[in-house]
């Protein structure tokens, strides 16, 4: 995908070689994403806290490569989103090498790997001194509100791995943490913020802190204004209302790993029954019967995904968004109700009608209610559900068209924010061929919407798909001497679907290219400039005779006063701050010092 431009017109202020270094990087990015870019360039630790959906794993990893060509990297995340994090960094480098890191032990020797490596959090412990032992040039942080509990064993782990002086440290969280300020702390002490020297001094000015008798209560909020100018420099936190770039609705693949062999030899039997039938070597097969078949191959890994979309649902209720949640089969819909309880309500077939508009009008209406639980069908026609952002498919429905209903309970007159689709895709399955002919249904759809015509294809379901397939791929699979198990079987098969073209994994294909401002674009040319910080001198308000040195640089201030030394934090920085970030002048009593 490339990025068109407003302007390629240089500013004074930069240098034409970091104006065109700015427009290769950016290539491919919304200008938000530039913006992120440059702000994660300009420091080598930082919290990017955007909201869902507005990239902050594409951001992290262009900034990574940009900043440190070579590895080795280490990616540190949930497990459900392990894979995904794989693809979207060979979506921006197609050559860069990946491992992920699967189990507590074994797999593949990371010494020596100069790549990508990518681990959970339920398993960093684990393989802890292994990957203490390595010498990362970039460490990145997903999902870092993981970390806000600074007594948790994976926060201990994660500031260990930190202790290393030369990586790169990007911790990444869309969860809106000054709502509570002490969250922010141990993220300030995983990027080596001044802030996070001392836990006392930040629970007094931003915690509201009082002591009870028995110990400091530190879960309220206090000069919340005066903490965010003072995060300026440290973290970037934009709201999807805010960015002005984002397309109206954004559909993106997950892949997910699910147990290997799932639903393998059900899909091996359709296949061959179609096979045979076009050969004439058996009689033509009932459609009925393989579609029953079919169904219960999705059935099984629908419910083998379920988990990874759990993880999923509890990170878009953490960052403070509400969510629609599609599948097929009430199986998986049964157990996401259960966890979610009271903060989703559910609709499935059995629900009677005369309860659906209430159901709809509580996840309207209720700020409680977080997660709205459909089947795909029950759920995707006829029913408004604008409150939702977020809408994700568990599983894949072989029709098309009932996708594009179920998008649009969200996507649909009165949503006034960008919506964000997420299919779940598990990895090495049949999903990877229903993903390819989605987006090519997709695709053919948008060309209608552009003026061109329908073809046929366009209205085909999943299963007419594979039949047409079978026309066309090789018998290999299916010759008797080359005795293969189910699981290889499908593998082969998928190769075969590769081959054929038949499942593009292009992500966002249908989507318009970004179109980058000049503002975003100098942006990133000046941190590309290395600008050289700035030098001021304050006089003490307690000692005349005395004065401290204060540095500003890539939009934060140091000192070196003793309470700075000490808390992190003075008010000489945080006057100087307060004024530069604003882009005033240094107040009076802070004299600029030139060379």
């Amino acid at each position: 995908m490339k990025t068109t431009t407003q302007s390629t017109i240089p500013s004074s202020e930069v240098e034409e070689a970091a104006f065109q270094d700015a427009l290769k990087l950016s290539d491919g990015l919304f200008a938000h994403q530039v913006e992120g870019v440059a702000f994660l360039l300009g420091r080598r630790r930082a919290i990017l806290a955007d909201d869902m959906g507005l990239g902050k794993t594409r951001q992290s990893i262009v900034a990574t490569r940009h900043a440190e060509p070579a590895g080795p990297y280490l990616v540190v995340c949930p497990a459900s989103v392990k894979h995904n994090w794989k693809k979207e960094i060979q979506l921006v480098d197609a050559s860069a090498q990946c491992r992920i890191v699967e189990g507590a032990s074994g797999g593949e020797a990371l010494a020596g790997f100069s790549g990508w490596v990518i681990v959970n959090y339920d398993i960093l412990g684990k393989r802890l001194d292994e990957l203490e032992s390595i010498d990362w040039k970039g460490l990145i942080f997903d999902e870092a509100h993981y970390l806000k509990n600074h007594s948790s064993q994976r926060n201990r782990h994660a500031m260990k791995l930190c202790e290393q002086d030369g990586p790169l440290v990007y911790a990444l969280t869309g969860t809106p943490l000054t709502n509570r300020p002490r969250d922010i702390f141990p993220l300030l002490q995983l990027v080596r913020h001044a802030m996070g020297k001392s836990f006392l001094s930040f629970a007094k000015r931003y915690c509201a802190a009082e002591h009870s008798g028995y110990g400091w209560v530190t879960d309220g909020a206090s000069n919340l204004e005066e903490l965010t100018t003072q995060l300026h420099g440290v973290m970037l936190r934009r709201r999807k209302e805010d960015v002005l770039d984002l397309p109206p609705k954004i559909r993106s693949w997950v892949p997910v790993q699910i147990p290997g062999g799932t639903a393998t030899a059900e899909i091996r039997e359709v296949v061959e029954t179609l096979m045979a039938s076009r050969a004439g070597t058996s009689p033509r097969g009932d459609r009925a019967r393989l579609l029953a078949k079919i169904t219960k191959a999705r059935e099984k890994i629908a419910s083998a995904k379920v988990d990874n979309t759990i993880e999923l649902l509890e990170g878009i209720v953490e960052q403070g968004e509400k969510a629609i949640i599609f599948s097929c089969f009430d199986k998986p819909l049964q157990k996401i109700a259960k966890k979610f309880g009271a903060s989703c309500v559910l609709l499935t077939g059995a629900t009677p009608s005369a309860k659906r508009q209430g159901l709809v009008d509580s996840f309207q209406t209720d700020d409680k209610v977080r997660i709205f639980v459909a089947n795909i069908q029950a759920g995707g026609v006829g029913l408004n559900l604008t409150a939702a952002r977020q809408v994700v498919f568990n599983d894949l429905d072989w029709v098309p068209t009932n996708h594009w209903q179920a998008e649009d309970r969200a996507y649909r007159i009165g949503q006034t924010g960008s919506v964000n689709v997420s299919y779940h895709v598990a990895s090495g399955t049949i999903d990877e061929f229903v993903q390819g002919v989605l987006e090519t249904k997709s695709a053919l759809i948008s060309a209608v919407v552009d003026g061109n015509a329908l073809s046929p294809d366009a209205t085909r379901d999943v299963l007419s798909e594979l039949e047409a397939l079978v026309s066309r791929i090789s018998a290999n699979i299916s010759d008797p001497d080359m005795p293969m198990t189910d699981e290889e079987w499908v593998e082969a098969l998928l190769k075969e679907v590769e081959h054929e073209g038949a499942a593009s994994h292009a992500t966002g294909g249908d989507a318009k290219k970004p179109v980058l401002s000049r503002d975003a674009l100098l942006a990133l040319a000046r941190v590309l400039s290395r600008p050289a910080s700035k030098i001021y001198r304050a006089v003490s308000k307690s000692d005349p005779k005395k004065s401290y040195t204060l540095t500003y640089e890539a939009g934060d201030v140091t000192c070196t006063c003793p309470g700075f030394e000490y808390r992190g934090m003075c008010s000489h920085a945080k006057v100087l701050k307060a004024a530069l970030a604003a882009g005033k002048p240094a107040p009076a009593g802070y004299e600029a010092v030139t060379d």
